[in-house]
């Protein structure tokens, strides 16, 4: 299963893994936010979607389980970047907000970051190609590839 992104200026890509931090980034203290369900749910036909999270609030599991995609507990920014980097970084999306996900992020074809109800770290801003207002839009530019090549366009 992979994606195919096409951006002017660039060699085509293809994403086959999508990591997704929980905690303020898919959740706003452990509970999911409005669309994302549904938007995983559609990516997840073409992508190996995972949720990476510390667990703050207990619900990794339980979110991973409804929304049908593997769970991973990390503790550190360092384990999701090395995550990524044994995935093979080059066939990697991934969507965060935190200090934490900054390597993860860096480590990605491409990094995401959104303003989420935990707000947006300096450190994972600067990482990441795209920075996105909610994780609705996010995972909307990831099921769009026209309108994720307008953003990433020279």
């Amino acid at each position: 299963m992979t994606r195919r992104y096409e951006v002017a200026g660039e060699e085509p890509f293809e994403i086959e893994h999508l990591l997704l931090d929980v905690n303020g980034t898919l959740t706003d203290r452990g509970y999911l936010l409005a669309g994302v369900r549904e938007r995983i749910g559609a990516l997840r036909a073409e992508l190996d979607v995972r949720l990476l999270s510390a667990d703050t609030f207990g619900t990794l599991e339980e979110l991973g389980r409804e929304l049908g995609v593997e769970t991973t507990r990390i503790q550190t920014g360092m384990e999701k970047g090395d995550l990524a980097r044994g995935l093979g970084g080059e066939s990697c999306a991934a969507i965060g907000n935190g200090r934490n996900d900054a390597e993860m992020l860096a480590e990605v074809r491409l990094g995401i970051v959104v303003l989420g109800p935990e707000g947006l770290s300096p450190q994972a801003l600067s990482a990441a190609r795209v920075m996105c207002p909610s994780i609705a839009v996010a995972l909307d530019l990831l099921a769009d590839p026209k309108a994720l090549e307008a953003t990433l366009r020279r």
